[in-house]
């Protein structure tokens, strides 16, 4: 785990073949959220000051270690309301949507993309001049940026084409985004977005490769 600004820390467990899943521990002036978590060694700092507000989910997806870190915490789980039935190993939670304020001045942002359920939500907080937390929807990992010299991609099955699907999160002020899978970027976030939509970019692979 490392701290990649003050009071943001990420820590990255690699899927060996598939992509890098991150996580993030978010600390602000009323306490701490932890986005996405999963278990990796030597994360026994976090919670032990108890100020774990609250653990977060972007989507249905991202289950990962959430009850094992609520219990040590103490903290509540929120999930996405559309996805609350694809989780498996949760007991409790609360649901949170689009529109909603969560825990550590969180504001939930939608992110449906072509996927039916549309339930996945994207996580912009104050700190630093803003910093969006996106799960599936972006990234930087090679899976989401593979055809176009771009730092930043759309997933590649529910927004191959994000100028079509996510362009309103460009409505936000954020400097900072913390992907779900692929290193983050730290300063000129909002550009780099704002880059990839005017690009018209598609992550779907040409016709010629199948």
């Amino acid at each position: 785990m490392r701290e990649i600004l003050s009071g943001v820390f990420h820590w990255t467990i690699d899927w060996p073949g598939v992509f890098p899943l991150e996580s993030y521990w978010l600390k602000t002036d009323t306490g701490s959220v932890l986005i996405d978590p999963i278990e990796a060694p030597d994360l026994g700092a976090i919670g032990d000051a108890g100020d774990v507000l609250a653990v977060v989910l972007t989507n249905g997806w991202h289950e990962r270690s959430a009850a094992l870190f609520a219990r040590r915490s103490g903290a509540p789980i929120y999930v996405p309301g559309a996805h609350a039935d694809l989780f498996e190993d949760l007991d409790e939670y609360e649901t949170y949507s689009a529109g909603d304020d969560l825990p550590g001045s969180l504001l939930a942002i939608a992110t449906p993309g072509r996927r039916a359920d549309g339930g996945e939500q994207a996580l912009l907080s104050p700190l630093h001049g803003g910093t969006l937390i996106v799960g599936d929807c972006l990234g930087t990992a090679a899976k989401w940026t593979p055809w176009e010299e771009m730092p930043l991609g759309g997933h590649p099955r529910n927004h191959p084409v994000p100028a079509e699907t996510l362009a309103h999160l460009l409505d936000h002020e954020f400097e900072n985004l913390l992907p779900g899978h692929g290193n983050p970027i730290l300063g000129g976030a909002h550009a780099a977005l704002q880059k990839l939509i005017e690009s018209g970019v598609s992550t779907s692979p040409p016709a010629a490769l199948g």
